[in-house]
């Protein structure tokens, strides 16, 4: 059994091996009588993901889906940023899924990920949906608290999708998510519908999706930040970093270098302030959302 030993919180600043994180960020251990590892590090090694045993139950899942030949297999989260086009892409060309694409616009996507949503569905023939919403009381709230607005609005998007489940008699919502649900891919959500993060299973690294993105009518919009399609974030991360010193997207970017999809240089560099034009607050602005009245 390897021995774990938690290092007491001194003066000194001890750092992860694995991750980025710290013993002013998180508690920090001894791993085996050598190397310093954070608790989340620490969960990961204790509980590891297994991806193989991960990817059969996603396909055994999939496949049941597939033989009960309804007109939609599924309903895929689609905002035509990077992660939901690649989602799409594996969904038709690898596990022969027929989904309905439903994107929620807050009233912040860019005009080109609405545009590629339009390009990309029918460049695989497949039904597309656009549920419209308007965020701005949202964004007001949070970025004027120096929060981060990103997870709560993922979870608006999905309740919004979630709903449209339950009305449509879809019991399946496929997401983009990058990391998956501790050891699984698949969660059970209320009234037996389950939502499943398909890019968990095949840990695609960053260059991994932009090769797949070269053979389709996609075109990044350049947002700023790791973010192609939301005009909020590249400011969002402005805004929080001058109240705080740091990114919000910190435990993120910890994690995709704990499950080996991003190395600690490009990690550090992620973590930058994102460079964007002004022109992304007068967008904003026209849209409702004045930043510059918040700070």
């Amino acid at each position: 059994m390897q021995s774990i030993k938690k290092i007491p919180n001194g003066k000194e600043i001890v750092e992860c091996e694995i991750c980025l994180h710290n013993s002013k960020t998180r508690p920090m251990f001894k791993h085996a009588g050598k190397k310093i590892i954070c608790i989340e590090c620490m969960n990961a090694l204790k509980f590891p993901r297994n991806f193989e045993e991960m990817e059969k139950e996603v396909t055994e899942y999939l496949d049941e889906l597939r033989i009960k030949n309804n007109k939609y297999n599924c309903i895929l989260g689609f905002s035509g940023g990077k992660d939901s086009v690649v989602a799409l892409y594996l969904l038709v060309n690898k596990l022969r899924i027929r989904p309905l694409c439903v994107t929620i616009d807050n009233g912040y996507l860019a005009e080109e990920a609405i545009l590629n949503c339009k390009n990309i569905t029918k460049h695989f023939g497949v039904d597309w949906l656009v549920i419209n919403k308007d965020f701005t009381k949202f964004f007001k709230e949070t970025i004027s608290k120096g929060e981060s607005p990103c997870r709560i609005c993922s979870s608006m998007n999905m309740h919004e999708i979630w709903q449209f489940a339950r009305q449509t008699n879809i019991n399946t919502i496929v997401t983009g998510h990058e990391l998956p649900f501790g050891t699984t891919a698949i969660r059970e959500m209320k009234k037996n519908i389950k939502m499943l993060r398909l890019l968990s299973v095949y840990q695609l690294t960053e260059e991994d999706r932009y090769e797949i993105l070269k053979e389709l009518p996609w075109k990044n919009p350049e947002l700023g930040g790791y973010t192609t399609n939301c005009l909020v974030l590249a400011p969002a991360l402005r805004e929080f970093r001058k109240k705080h010193g740091f990114s919000f997207e910190f435990d993120r970017i910890c994690a995709m270098i704990r499950y080996g999809l991003m190395d600690k240089e490009k990690a550090k560099s992620a973590l930058k302030c994102p460079e964007f034009s002004d022109d992304v607050y007068e967008e904003l602005k026209k849209r409702g959302l004045n930043l510059k009245e918040l700070e």
